[in-house]
């Protein structure tokens, strides 16, 4: 049985990634022979090309191992013809399909090319580039998608721009109500209610009568009524979108506007009770306490999306943070830490609350909603801006007759009541409108600050249903991953009952529209992709079994040696008999996998985990191994404690990678002290890495042309990491990582700070000039390679999210193809190599489209669809080369495909070769013997994005640095950010020859 190993971990103690374990190898036996079949008769599995040919095989079909070995042979092409004399699909010759011959193998290859899909005009422009074609490669699967069919709006939608003066201070709920009752209050203009997107568009079924601009007095219940300029601005017809679903028109602002109409038609009516962000609602009915006065609520998030031949709406659950509500006092205790029911005066007194406490507590706090009321007055909703650093009863204003008199003497004044706990803090709050019963009352309010008064926090209650956007607390991460972690039948569950909230056959605007929507998820044709084969040390071969395997008696593919190595303890509980365990089992787990020079004995340096000279730990242990064994270390092994290590884990690292040039590996006490062989050879995985060793290849007819010697290709990935919800003055960061060998498994990788949520990487070009260079110098010096140009570039770009809409999708897509394409190129330039055919994908991993199995499907144990699932058909674009891959085997709850987009191809890859390429590497992430959910690159890119605060002295003036700085003004923030992207500090030369990131 295969071993369960969570590889995909990033984790810091190496205490995860699958290990060796049994297994039956399978057969032995060398890589294949290069090119196809021969001219004429059926070729035996024994002489077929199983590999790509470079020229292309002449006469008699393929094989059916070489069909299911390789994947660019034996496929079904557009016209479901196989063999013959072709050069295969799209001209290119891979031996791979032509004209004439019997068909393939049932079961490998039976998805006909038209199945779900459109023919696409030839004058149909596309963002990246139009889909050659579809797919034919893997077993045919019925899988069920959260995509539910709807109608594209069948009548013309009319297009107005609504303009508050206030609208640029106004919050989204606010102008949704001003809006809402403008359409009430004027039944005989507003005889279909339009659509409003909370900002500027609102959009009609119909044309109102008007004419081209009528401003609106609406009574909103505040003192004066509010001004609504509504202007005419465009008629749309639908019927482009329909056209563009079927490949006959481009993507255009007509069919931008239809799908922005239909996003905000489909939310009207849930969002009418519920709390809302960009594209989900939110209910009480399922929520989870997070602690610190936090709680998760579930939710439902809808999209409406153009796919092949249709209109679609994407539907999944979701999960978001939102304040608890009730008394402030209690909101502020277990914020705290404190019990709720605790005695206030203990923790919120003035005299009680010290300056650190107060200032956290702000930081929670700070525009945290309030609901406060006094005797025979309507209740007020205002916004805090601040704490007290005096209670109730010492803090002073001077009242209108010219008094001086505290904030508590006043409130028993007025209400005839004395303050429960006058001595208390007081919460600074501005008044804040978002009903019509709220009325403005400031004349008499304690403290005219312009809008704002100093109130009483025993008077404060929280407004229910606020978000949370503050940064998680690693705690709380935690509880929202296993409240959002459901197994794949019952999240499709929750998804068929949100479809009653969310009310489409209820909803008015749907109505209005002509939008129907089926009720029922669709189901869809998928195929499960042929699984790689892995291979080891000593020509040995491995094939995985549902995304995971087992290398047990398996060494590695180049196990690099350690030339010596050091132990550094910073547990003062770590023994001496669990440092006896550490030594030997180590060594074992070294032997046992081919890591040759790791010492029985190693040095061992013991430190107090506290203060902050880690650096000079490192050097003096150093010096140390250089006494007793002649030799400065290459690897330093570090035992943590398991609470409180964070800060010890950053300076390692910063001293290490950064300053010093050496390996290390932290390991957590508690996992070395239980850590059997198995633990310790999925640490081995990472050591080896690390010190410039390869761990496990694809064998060459699993990646097809991209292991060419006569074409060599690098493969890059890259990702951009932008700071927390809520926070400034953070710079954003950015990371490239690439192959520098044949085997397209060792990589290494250069990061930048940018500017602060920049999308486009803006160091692109010298970035991807250090890959080059670094490429061509381990081709030449290691490879003996005598041309070590790149003649193809494979580019992977992770970092764009999904959840921004179609309409902000593709414009960043035309961005990334405009600017980072040209930067690649200019890199090639500057080093003065001819430019290499270039193929540039984008990577989605933040989306929401989810499959599952049918009832009685093929599925793992996890109930998931299985590894190697690929979608390209149905719920694809309509025009653009895109598929989604399900690359790994199911662990907890559902999966999640990526979403591959390819917005250049000069390598003019077909569907099934691009797809199989990236499938298998997902099978070498250094460190797991599990596939990961997207190809290596883009996860090691992503890996170093997450270990920028290495990067900063941990002494320095950034090296503390957090979301502290997450209220400080906007050019206070900016001028933060370019410091801290000027101190960011390169990687040592040393580390950066190798995967220091593992």
């Amino acid at each position: 049985m295969a071993d369960r190993g969570r590889g995909r971990g990033r984790g810091r103690g190496g205490d995860r990634g699958g290990g060796p374990g049994g297994g039956p190898p399978p057969a032995r036996g060398g890589g294949p022979p290069r090119g196809g079949p021969g001219r004429g008769g059926t070729p035996s599995a024994s002489s077929a090309g199983t590999g790509p040919s470079t020229r292309g095989g002449r006469g008699g079909p393929p094989s059916v191992a070489s069909s299911v070995a390789t994947g660019f042979t034996g496929a079904t092409s557009a016209t479901g013809a196989t063999g013959g004399r072709g050069r295969g699909d799209r001209g290119r010759g891979r031996g791979g399909p032509g004209r004439g011959g019997p068909p393939p193998p049932a079961g490998i290859v039976a998805a006909s090319a038209a199945t779900g899909g459109v023919q696409i005009a030839a004058s149909v422009q596309a963002v990246g580039i139009k889909r050659p074609s579809f797919g034919t490669l893997g077993t045919p699967v019925d899988v069920i998608v959260n995509c539910f069919r709807a109608d594209v709006p069948r009548n013309m939608i009319y297009h107005y721009d609504t303009i508050l003066p206030e609208d640029k201070v106004l919050p989204q709920k606010a102008t949704m109500e001003i809006i809402r009752k403008m359409q009430e209050q004027n039944p005989t203009i507003f005889t279909k209610r339009g659509s409003y997107d909370g900002r500027k568009n609102l959009y009609s079924p119909i044309k109102y009568s008007f004419g081209n601009l009528q401003e609106f007095q609406v009574n909103d219940g505040g003192r004066n009524p509010r001004r609504v300029r509504v202007q005419f601005a465009a008629q749309i017809n639908p019927s482009s979108t329909g056209r563009y679903i079927e490949g006959q028109m481009s993507h255009d602002e007509q069919i931008l506007t239809t799908l922005n109409a239909c996003n905000v038609a489909i939310r009207m009516q849930p969002i009418q009770d519920h709390p809302f962000n960009a594209r989900s609602f939110f209910t009480r009915a399922e929520t989870k306490d997070m602690g610190r006065s936090v709680e998760l609520w579930r939710g439902f998030f809808q999209s409406v999306r153009p796919a092949i031949g249709k209109m679609v709406i994407n539907v999944d659950i979701s999960s978001a943070a939102f304040y608890k509500s009730g008394p402030l006092i209690k909101v502020c205790l277990e914020y705290m830490g404190r019990s709720p029911e605790a005695d206030p005066t203990q923790f919120l007194s003035g005299s009680r609350l010290d300056t650190r406490t107060r200032r956290d507590l702000l930081k929670f706090i700070r525009g945290l909603n309030v609901r406060t009321q006094r005797n025979g007055e309507a209740p007020r909703i205002r916004s805090i801006k601040d704490i007290s650093e005096k209670g109730a009863d010492t803090l002073t204003f001077k009242a209108d007759d010219g008094s001086t008199i505290s904030v508590a003497a006043w409130f028993r004044k007025e209400t005839g009541r004395p303050l429960r706990h006058p001595s208390l803090v007081c919460v600074l709050a501005s008044y804040y409108s978002l009903y019509s019963s709220f009325i403005l009352l400031l004349t008499r309010w304690v403290s005219k600050l312009g809008k704002t008064a100093w109130v009483p926090i025993e008077l404060c209650d929280v407004v229910p249903g606020q978000f949370y956007r503050k940064t998680l607390t690693p705690d709380q991460t935690k509880h929202m991953v296993e409240f959002s972690t459901l197994r794949p039948d019952a999240r499709l569950r929750n998804i068929r009952n949100g479809l009653q909230q969310l009310s489409y056959g209820n909803s008015a605007y749907l109505q209005d529209f002509g939008i129907n929507v089926d009720a029922n998820p669709m189901t869809i044709k998928g195929r499960i992709l042929p699984t790689p084969t892995l291979m080891y040390g000593r020509n040995s071969y491995i094939v995985p079994r549902d995304g995971q395997w087992n290398m047990r008696d398996k060494m590695l593919y180049r196990p690099e040696r350690i030339t010596g190595c050091a132990i550094l303890i910073y547990d003062a509980r770590f023994r001496p008999e669990s440092e006896q365990h550490l030594k030997q089992t180590l060594y074992q787990a070294c032997q046992a996998v081919g890591i040759q020079g790791m010492p029985q004995d190693p040095p061992v340096l013991r430190k107090n985990a506290g203060g902050g000279q880690y650096w000079n730990h490192i050097k003096e242990l150093g010096i140390l191994h250089k006494q007793v064994k002649g030799s400065m270390p290459n690897l330093i092994i570090v035992v943590l404690p398991d609470f409180g290590n964070e800060d010890i884990y950053v300076r390692i690292k910063n001293a290490g990678d950064i300053k010093i040039g050496v390996a290390t590996q932290c390991l957590k006490s508690q996992k070395c002290m239980k850590g059997n062989l198995q633990y310790y050879a999925n640490v081995c995985l990472k050591i080896n890495a690390k010190l410039g060793g390869i761990n496990v290849i694809p064998r060459r007819d699993s990646v097809g042309f991209v292991r060419d010697v006569a074409d060599p290709t690098i493969i890059i990935g890259a990702d951009v990491m932008h700071p927390g919800p809520g926070t400034v003055g953070r710079p954003s960061y950015a990371a490239v990582v690439g192959s520098v060998d044949s085997e397209i498994s060792k990589y290494i990788a250069v990061s930048r700070a940018q500017g602060s949520r920049v999308e486009m990487i803006q160091d692109l070009a010298d970035m991807v000039a250090h890959i080059i260079r670094k490429y061509m110098q381990y081709r030449k010096d290691v490879e003996k390679v005598g041309s070590p140009n790149p003649r193809r570039i494979l580019f992977y770009r992770d970092g764009i999210s999904e959840g921004m809409g179609v309409t902000r999708l593709l414009g960043q897509f035309k961005e990334c193809k405009e600017v980072e394409v040209a930067a690649i190129f200019q890199a090639c330039d500057r080093i003065g190599i001819p430019r290499p055919k270039l193929t540039f994908i984008v990577v989605g991993k933040r989306h929401h489209v989810r499959f599952f199995p049918p009832p009685g499907g093929s599925s793992d144990r996890s109930g998931n669809a299985p590894a190697g699932l690929v979608i390209d058909r149905e719920i694809t674009s309509p025009v653009e080369f895109d598929f989604y891959l399900q690359s790994h085997g199911g662990l907890l709850g559902t999966s999640r495909s990526a979403h591959y987009n390819v917005l250049v191809d000069q390598n003019n890859f077909m569907p099934d070769e691009l797809q199989r390429l990236s499938f298998s590497l997902c099978h070498v992430y250094a460190r797991a013997t599990r596939s990961v959910s997207i190809v290596p690159p883009v996860y090691y890119a992503d890996t170093v994005c997450a270990r920028a605060k290495h990067h900063y002295d941990p002494d320095g003036a950034y090296g503390g640095a957090s979301d502290s700085m997450s209220q400080v003004t906007t050019t206070a923030g900016a001028d933060h950010a370019e410091g801290m992207r000027l101190q960011y500090q390169p990687i040592h030369p040393n580390t950066g020859q190798h995967m220091y990131f593992q």
